[in-house]
């Protein structure tokens, strides 16, 4: 498990405002929600009333509402705003969702986990557009041995979880998502001048060669 590092998690672009998705994080099930004015968050995947998916809510404007009993829970806190059978009482301060530190950069979500203090993302602020991802089922250092052979640089300060380019393809970036302990998410981002339209063919290759390591694909 990694600890005090931002983990990517899925592209920005993925998450619009007033969506709430559900997705595994190093065996974690979470749910990701953007409120209406586009602060996102990251929160366990269960509502602390009946423990039902959150990510089968609705979000309203910087809350989002279980879909069980409509129970409603603040952006900010995670704190319960409203139990509409009970809507004259104010919800105890320690009724809340569990929320995991999540922060925004290069066209990704990041996932904090637990952590009160993650390093920061050196990341610079370049534009980068989505390309496509590949879900293998496979173990993390594989992945990465993998990008290592082909020539794809990886940036050690982030766990070997982004990986820039090669000579091939100078614009490419990769970011990796440990989804569980043998399942590995692989996102690909492009410079925003290279206008990516479709599934860079990067993915279908990773997913090709890996196959033929009698990894399967999910």
């Amino acid at each position: 498990m990694i600890t005090g590092q931002w983990i990517p998690l899925v592209p920005s672009m993925l998450i619009e405002a007033g969506e709430v998705e559900q997705f595994l994080v190093e065996d974690k099930d979470v749910a990701v929600w953007r409120s209406m004015q586009g602060h996102v968050q990251i929160w366990e995947n269960r509502c602390p009333h009946r423990s039902v998916r959150l990510s089968l809510g609705q979000v309203q404007g910087e809350s989002l509402v279980c879909a069980y009993h409509g129970w409603q829970f603040a952006a900010e806190d995670g704190h319960c705003q409203r139990i509409p059978a009970q809507p004259d009482q104010r919800a105890p301060k320690s009724l809340c969702a569990k929320s995991y530190a999540v922060t925004e950069k290069s066209g990704m979500i990041w996932y904090g986990g637990d952590a009160d203090y993650c390093a920061d993302l050196p990341l610079e602020e370049v534009p980068f557009v989505y390309a496509g991802s590949v879900t293998l089922s496979t173990t993390l250092s594989q992945v990465q041995d993998y990008l290592s052979e082909l020539g794809i640089s990886d940036c050690v300060s982030h766990n070997r979880l982004v990986w820039q380019g090669h000579a091939k393809d100078s614009a490419l970036r990769i970011y990796l998502t440990p989804t569980q302990s043998n399942v590995v998410t692989i996102h690909a981002m492009l410079l925003q001048e290279e206008h990516a339209t479709q599934r860079h063919p990067l993915l279908n290759q990773m997913r090709q060669d890996l196959e033929l390591e009698q990894l399967s694909y999910v």
